[in-house]
């Protein structure tokens, strides 16, 4: 998964719909993980509702923003590559379960039909599997996301410490092709924490591996 196209997980590949467009509110400066004092208090899945800030340093500076919406979440996000800043939005109806992307290679919108019951009881059910509808650049598609609950963990980002379903997450066309990350999912935040691409012979490719987690409010004060 290229630095850009990072937004966790789920890339409809033929329709090249990562980035989006990016609100940025806070200088960068501010945005180095050295957190002063008032940033102290780690974010739980109540402050979804004033936003969450997650962000890393290496090996390339990330920040993303997530806000509750009425039907889910939006994440911004700002990444530096190389001195110049890519920016990107998309939507959630569940941190596993991205609805659309916005960017200036174009916007892509996906419309599942089935359920979402089983992603919520994936520890339990082992896996999931919803389809739907994505439109895009290139047209309408039919998309199959295959979800696949590999265990437990946990993550440390900072001072703050969460834990995670480690996550097999696969969008598909009609014909199986597509692409496969292994994710760290947070429950109590309900967003992806880190991300990789597995390939083909099964190795994961680091994609990123947000290293600090604050409160919105905080960013205010």
């Amino acid at each position: 998964m290229a630095p850009m196209g990072t937004l966790p997980a789920y890339r409809f590949q033929t329709a090249n719909p990562q980035g989006l467009h990016m609100h940025l509110t806070q200088p960068l400066a501010v945005l180095a993980l050295l957190a002063a004092p008032a940033l102290a208090d780690c974010p739980t899945g109540a402050d979804l509702a004033e936003g969450i800030i997650l962000a890393q340093n290496e090996p390339f500076f990330m920040r993303g923003d997530f806000k509750a919406t009425p039907e889910g979440f939006v994440e911004t996000r700002v990444i530096e590559i190389g001195g110049k800043l890519q920016e990107a939005m998309a939507l959630y109806r569940h941190g596993l379960v991205m609805t659309g992307e916005h960017s200036a290679a174009g916007h892509v919108e996906i419309t599942y039909v089935d359920d979402l019951r089983p992603v919520f009881e994936l520890p339990e059910t082992g896996k999931a599997a919803i389809s739907g509808i994505a439109k895009g650049p290139l047209g309408e598609a039919y998309v199959e996301l295959e979800l696949e609950f590999l265990g437990h963990g946990e993550a440390v980002l900072g001072d703050c410490t969460f834990e995670t379903w480690t996550v097999k997450s696969s969008l598909l066309d009609r014909e199986g092709t597509g692409a496969s990350f292994r994710v760290a999912y947070s429950p109590e935040l309900d967003v992806i924490l880190s991300a990789g691409q597995i390939g083909a012979d099964g190795n994961v490719t680091p994609a990123y591996a947000y290293q600090w987690a604050g409160r919105a409010v905080d960013m205010t004060e």
